[in-house]
């Protein structure tokens, strides 16, 4: 091998360990990929990394070697699989990485992008490595399917921002059906009584808001649904046909007299408070906005409230709950761990014009 053959392949090894250290696991393909090397190359590097004692292999790739507990086992590894690693996912990552320092775990960390397929395969390679435990944030939307497949994985699973009722799964999540209801109180105070929801279709979200919107209205409350809550399928890379179903939010809002909306999730949020102002609405005069998830809602034109689910928190105490199962062994009570989110106070929120009337003593 030439000075310069071997130039490159330290270079390449060293960048490999540089991505095992941020992500916690490296794939043979994704090595092959970035490098412009074959298969075979790349599992040589991880190979020759791991007779160093820089890595542990795996099937596909390596990942960080675990450490050792008290007791001498090799437990202390937690695997960590969310659909996304930005947006929504990266406070809670945030939370999660403080979580492990507090525990004194290990975080692994791999990414589903919302690939059910994808999530399978990344949960059976972290079954078959020597993690301790799994956190999983999956992408599927209910839990029809779950119980099943929590009976094929030999390592204790929290959930985190999901649940699973059908099996002693421990789990951390913001309780988002409390969350609409922090919105609704909100703008029942300052005198709305019509109130529509827009959500996402079928997001493991949407379906608790949608749940706790319904179960907040009625008489006692004072706020009624001027009509069904509007779970639209927008595609995020198709605007034209999201813009479609919101400017038809917009009719209907029109068309009832309502004077408040909910949106989930901040991007769609803000959608509808420019085409609302493309109309020549007034935001909030004529109409108030509330954002659910409070990533991007201070960025509106109109800095919109927003419902802030505890992310951070909801990370940091999942990897707490994995650890406590790894120091217990599993023999802990299942923990189901339910946040509270909070409401932000910014400008898209203020009193429908009849209430504004009355309070200053207007006709």
């Amino acid at each position: 091998m030439s000075a310069r053959e071997r130039e490159l392949v330290a270079r390449r090894r060293a960048a490999i360990l540089t991505e095992l250290g941020l992500h916690g696991s490296v794939r043979v393909a994704e090595v092959a990929d970035r490098f412009g090397v074959s298969l075979v190359t790349a599992r040589r590097d991880v190979a020759a990394l791991a007779r160093l004692g820089k890595l542990e292999r795996v099937h596909g790739g390596g990942i960080l070697i675990p450490t050792e507990t008290d007791d001498g086992n090799r437990r202390g590894v937690v695997g960590m699989v969310v659909p996304s690693g930005h947006g929504y996912f990266q406070e809670i990552l945030a939370g999660a990485r403080q979580g492990a320092r507090e525990a004194g775990v290990r975080l692994v960390l791999a990414t589903s992008y919302y690939d059910e397929t994808e999530e399978s395969r990344i949960v059976e390679r972290l079954r078959r490595a020597r993690v301790g435990a799994l956190l999983i944030a999956t992408a599927r939307p209910t839990d029809t399917r779950l119980p099943a497949w929590f009976d094929t994985v030999d390592k204790p699973v929290v959930l985190v921002e999901r649940q699973c009722d059908t099996r002693e799964i421990d789990y951390v999540r913001s309780e988002h059906e409390a969350g609409v209801q922090v919105a609704l109180d909100h703008l029942a105070r300052e005198g709305h009584e019509r109130v529509a929801l827009v959500v996402r279709a079928t997001t493991p979200t949407s379906i608790r808001l949608v749940e706790g919107y319904l179960a907040a209205l009625g008489p006692q409350s004072g706020l009624t649904a001027p009509f069904p809550p509007v779970r639209f399928a927008g595609d995020d890379h198709d605007p034209s046909q999201r813009n479609s179903d919101l400017e038809s939010v917009l009719d209907d809002c029109a068309a009832t007299g309502t004077t408040a909306v909910i949106v989930h999730s901040d991007d769609d949020a803000i959608a509808l408070l420019g085409l609302a102002l493309d109309r020549g609405l007034r935001v909030p005069e004529d109409l108030s906005i509330i954002a659910y998830d409070d990533v991007l809602a201070p960025l509106g034109s109109v800095p919109l409230t927003a419902v802030a689910p505890p992310k951070f928190d909801v990370g940091r105490l999942a990897v707490q709950v994995a650890a406590h199962r790894l120091l217990t062994g599993g023999r802990s009570a299942t923990q189901r761990i339910r946040l509270v989110p909070r409401l932000v106070l910014r400008r898209s929120t203020t009193a429908p014009a009849p209430a504004r009337a009355r309070a200053t003593g207007g006709s």
